[in-house]
């Protein structure tokens, strides 16, 4: 097999970037809350000490983190590092990231909203320029062109943290009615592609697996609002498909809240450019 069929069996699902947007502008919020709480949190405490001990995070390196979301681990990084960028593709995310680096003193961070399938690193003077390009649940790094541009930015090393299993109780469910192919989520293609697609490149990468779970409470309102979004970025949803969210939703909520249960594996990979 060649790098060309990993790229094909990689090939990128059609998603509605407006959607997109929107679908993670209305997360922004609970994200935020969640980084509140975030530095004593075991899977971010468990990447610093591995980006420390492989080497990748240093006092006098630049980073670049794609999809930053509210600034987790950019801020965090910012504080062991000479400079930090953060992107994202939802401009609240970029508003809370920018806020929270501000609040902790920090004045060495970049935040700004960008698709990063469609940014030009050539144009942003970005090519060659970054220590560690870091990515963490980005659902921007989903095809060969978008983990290329990942090693065409870095001069140092790359790190993705991804799913490679995970179920949903409720999100699975919906999308069991909502029947198309685009609903459908393949984890492990992320690292089975790219750990492929990096061998074939001359890359060496390093896999670490561990498993998780947590649980997500939302109030009723805010749960068929988050699902519909989540859908529609796949596929236009018919009156029909949403009103089924909304009474399914309706069903299973307790006291106006919606319950789901997650259960993950996650994949830490990283290799030296």
């Amino acid at each position: 097999m060649d790098i060309n069929y990993f790229e094909q069996v990689w090939s990128k699902k059609k998603t509605d970037k407006t959607a997109c947007q929107a679908f993670w502008d209305g997360r922004a919020e609970e994200f935020n809350e969640k980084k509140q709480k975030n530095r004593g949190d075991k899977r971010l405490n468990g990447v610093l000490e591995l980006l420390v001990t492989k080497g990748m995070l240093k006092e006098d390196g630049c980073i670049l983190d794609i999809g930053c979301g509210p600034g987790k681990y950019s801020v965090e990084f910012a504080r062991h590092a000479k400079s930090v960028a953060g992107i994202d593709i939802s401009p609240k995310m970029i508003e809370f990231a920018g806020e929270n680096a501000r609040v902790a003193g920090l004045e060495n961070t970049s935040f700004n909203t960008m698709d990063w399938e469609a940014a030009d690193l050539a144009a942003l003077g970005w090519e060659r320029k970054f220590d560690l390009v870091f990515a963490s649940m980005c659902p921007g790094i989903n095809s060969r062109s978008t983990l290329e541009k990942m090693v065409k930015a870095g001069k140092g090393f790359c790190f993705i943290s991804t799913f490679v299993e995970r179920k949903d109780s409720v999100r699975d469910a919906l999308s069991s009615f909502i029947d198309w192919e685009n609903a459908k989520r393949d984890f492990s293609k992320t690292i089975y592609c790219g750990f492929n697609i990096l061998w074939l490149m001359g890359f060496h990468p390093e896999i670490t697996y561990l498993d998780t779970e947590w649980e997500n409470v939302y109030t009723l309102e805010k749960a068929v609002s988050m699902y519909t979004s989540h859908f529609e970025m796949s596929h236009p949803l018919s009156s029909g498909q949403k009103a089924y969210i909304s009474e399914y939703l309706g069903k299973i909520s307790e006291n106006g809240h919606v319950n789901e249960k997650i259960d993950a594996k996650i994949a830490w990979m990283y290799w030296k450019i």
